[in-house]
């Protein structure tokens, strides 16, 4: 799982019709501190100041990559793109001792054909996009058919001149639906956001979400939180966090319902005793042990009791992350 803010960065910079270098691993053997695929930004803005999205490992690497893009976007007759071997022990003394290959890319407002705003919107919809580039030819960009089957990553390297990249660029791979937006709901999301992660944030009472997070996350006002959770993709995960525990209960009937496909993780905050009580009532109503087992209460990972809504979203995200590694 990777946090793609280069790539939203990308489409949001082209508006200001300066030119970028796009810096991006595209073989890695042995340790190295990024993997293939990983994806940096660099630019100077509109007030000459150096600007950079996301990372590609950091250190004497990163230093180098970022001095190359610096000299690129400098000199109007350096070479637009170029692919180049770094020995991470041999040339930057670092411990990893891997060595990458690092594609450095200049786009010129010109070289981009057209508006990618579209490509980003379909992308937020869980379409993958396709970039290729090559020694010849500058990045294009499109959305790929769902059902298409291909690697992420592709490197053809005939030698130092003749070479070809493509890149995948994938929806993120956790989805969750958060129900509840007091403090503990506010602080996870705030903590999934630097990661990664596709968040639809409910709550039914009006003016409930903070500003600044409107734009960040999708966030609904809804009477109706049930119907929510029953069209929500089976393969995301569910966390009840709201103010009423009558509410609680009809999410959790809502999100174990029997004879569907399971959600990848169910959480709901509250204590062990709110857990007894919630699975008397919910036995009584049909649902059966192996159910209630997949009802994670309290959430969580183990060994850290503090109850600061700070504390309590680092401990959920850690225990979603472990889920989702798992099933990746």
């Amino acid at each position: 799982m990777q946090h793609l803010q280069w790539w939203t960065d990308f489409v949001a910079w082209q508006a200001d019709a300066v030119s970028m270098v796009l810096v991006t691993v595209v073989r890695a053997d042995g340790s190295t501190p990024r993997e293939v695929g990983a994806t940096m930004l660099l630019r100077f803005n509109l007030q000459r100041q150096w600007q950079q999205s996301d990372t590609i490992g950091g250190g004497h690497l990163e230093f180098q990559a970022i001095d190359i893009a610096k000299a690129m976007l400098r000199e109007t007759e350096t070479c637009v793109r170029r692919i180049e071997r770094f020995n991470l022990s041999a040339r930057l003394g670092q411990c990893c001792g891997g060595v990458m290959w690092l594609l450095f890319e200049k786009i010129s407002p010109a070289v981009i054909a057209s508006d990618l705003s579209h490509c980003l919107q379909a992308w937020r919809a869980g379409q993958r996009i396709w970039r290729t580039v090559s020694h010849q030819h500058a990045s294009t960009w499109q959305t790929m058919d769902i059902n298409k089957e291909q690697p992420c990553f592709e490197v053809q390297l005939a030698s130092s001149d003749q070479w070809q990249f493509d890149q995948q660029i994938q929806p993120y791979a956790m989805q969750v639906l958060i129900c509840g937006a007091g403090h503990v709901g506010e602080a996870i999301v705030r903590c999934l956001l630097p990661i990664g992660v596709s968040v639809k944030w409910i709550d039914p009472r009006d003016d409930i979400f903070p500003s600044d997070l409107l734009q960040q996350v999708q966030c609904l006002t809804t009477d109706t939180p049930e119907a929510e959770i029953e069209h929500f993709d089976r393969s995301g995960a569910i966390l009840i966090l709201t103010h009423d525990h009558q509410l609680d209960l009809q999410l959790c009937f809502a999100a174990l319902k029997p004879k569907l496909e399971p959600f990848a993780y169910v959480g709901m905050i509250g204590s062990k005793s709110k857990r007894a009580i919630f699975e008397k009532r919910m036995l009584t109503r049909g649902y059966t042990s192996e159910a209630l087992q997949r009802l994670v209460c309290p959430i969580g990972i183990e060994g850290i009791s503090s109850k600061q809504p700070a504390t309590i979203a680092v401990a959920v995200v850690a225990q979603l992350l472990q889920v989702f590694d798992v099933k990746k």
